[in-house]
């Protein structure tokens, strides 16, 4: 079994948290569970995100162990779906059911709208955006590698349907969670100055 990267005694700190996050691909993390107390730490996070209407918009389905199935059945359908197909064969939910288990836990996002709505349904999309940044970040600052997809089996409204969410809700995609097995990816930025335009007195 491969070791991994320990959690750090502390956490990172916020800023360093922010440029330290990476894309973590599947082949760079472990099999080693996460316990549910440090998933518990990650979704309090996620659940401080801002949101101008004091909506909570965010909606979460957690898969581990076994309960990963449920999620690769539930993609490879809404891929077949996508495709035209009535269902998927079985050599193609078999490749999604590996694709799920090289990962220790995955995370369905939605955006779930006030029973009353009070903003329009963009602002609540963009309120479980930052739900997710919330989740990656407080993930890297324990020590934690993950990856946000948006593809379009994760973002098929009958994968919402099959786990569970409520018909109204908006399937935003998935991220999962892991120890990195290795060492950590490099990233660059371009420099920040370059994007900005600065107004003045």
């Amino acid at each position: 079994m491969t070791t991994p990267t320990p959690l750090a005694t502390l956490p990172l700190d916020t800023l360093s948290a922010i440029r330290e996050r990476r894309t973590v691909d599947l082949p760079l993390l472990s099999p080693d569970p996460i316990d549910d107390q440090t998933l518990s730490t990650l979704l309090e996070a996620a659940n401080w995100a801002p949101n101008h209407g004091r909506t909570e918009p965010w909606r979460f389905a957690v898969f581990t162990g076994e309960g990963r199935t449920k999620l690769a059945d539930a993609l490879a359908e809404s891929l077949a779906l996508s495709q035209g197909k009535a269902e998927p064969t079985p050599e193609a939910r078999e490749t999604q059911r590996e694709r799920q288990r090289m990962a220790p836990v995955w995370i369905v996002v939605a955006a779930q709208p006030a029973e009353k709505p009070r903003m329009p349904l963009y602002e609540e999309q963009w309120a479980a955006a930052c739900a997710v940044q919330n989740l990656l970040l407080a993930a890297r600052a324990l020590g934690l590698g993950s990856k946000w997809i948006s593809n379009v089996p994760s973002m098929h409204p009958h994968t919402a349907r099959a786990l569970g969410f409520p018909e109204d809700s908006t399937p935003l995609g998935m991220l999962y969670l892991g120890h990195v097995a290795g060492e950590w990816p490099a990233g660059k930025r371009g420099p920040a100055q370059d994007k900005v335009r600065w107004f003045r007195d």
